[in-house]
């Protein structure tokens, strides 16, 4: 009941369910910890998660390759870069953060990046992934890609037997998962577009009530829109 309470104050969307989750992870896991852990936003963007991993006590970086976000994020004290100086950091981080970027990614650059990304994790350290699944609003944006699922990441980085596997296998291997669901929607309806239509009240209020389940069911009543990995290097295995 509480879970439901604290969604009512935040979007109907499944991305509020992945930053309460964030939020949880990395509280427990400074919680466990004597030192200061530090933290790489890999693709911050707005700089929504730079902003909760300062508020909870994290030495915060952030790379990006927008300009405009780095400038922004300068100018509001947090320590950013291009990313084309990600290799010229020569600190290691005990979180690695991907926040809806991997879709943006061929699989070319993604098998490129991860090995590099993984070279930047502390002993011990922790790779945490987020990333939609193919569902009726992944290619809304224009700038998707393609999907990947943790299947994805395992076959090509942990330990998949498949012969099609092609990137450094036995890189990564996942210590947590979490999957994510979006209320309902009736984006396929005419009336769900057109506000003059007979029927657009009515597909309205049925949104609305999709959206009450949700938030009654703690996000637990949709479609399952997103998962969230976290991941090790192979060789640093020691449970979660």
């Amino acid at each position: 009941m509480l879970e439901s309470i604290f969604f009512r104050r935040q979007p109907a969307h499944y991305q509020t369910l992945e930053y309460v989750r964030v939020q949880r992870l990395l509280e427990q896991w400074r919680a466990a910890s004597p030192a200061t852990l530090s933290v790489l936003d890999y693709g911050f963007g707005t700089g929504r998660y730079l902003s909760l991993f300062a508020s909870l006590g994290f030495a915060v970086a952030g790379v990006d390759i927008n300009q405009q976000y780095i400038d922004r994020a300068r100018g509001q004290g947090f320590d950013v870069h291009h990313e084309s100086s990600l290799d010229d950091l020569e600190r290691k981080f005990d979180i690695i953060f991907l926040g809806h970027l991997i879709e943006h990614l061929s699989p070319h650059e993604l098998i490129e990046l991860l090995p590099r990304l993984a070279q930047k994790l502390a002993v011990g350290g922790r790779l945490i992934m987020i990333s939609p699944v193919l569902g009726e609003r992944f290619f809304h944006d224009f700038s998707h890609i393609r999907p990947y699922y943790p299947q994805s990441i395992r076959h090509a980085f942990g330990q998949s037997i498949s012969p099609l596997s092609y990137g450094p296998a036995e890189l990564l291997r996942m210590v947590d998962i979490y999957f994510f669901k979006d209320p309902y929607r009736t984006r396929g309806w005419r009336s769900f577009y057109l506000p003059g239509s007979r029927l657009h009240r009515a597909t309205k209020m049925l949104n609305w009530l999709f959206d009450q389940a949700w938030w009654l069911s703690a996000g637990r009543v949709g479609a399952t829109s997103s998962w969230l990995g976290v991941y090790v290097r192979s060789e640093q295995v020691v449970g979660k």
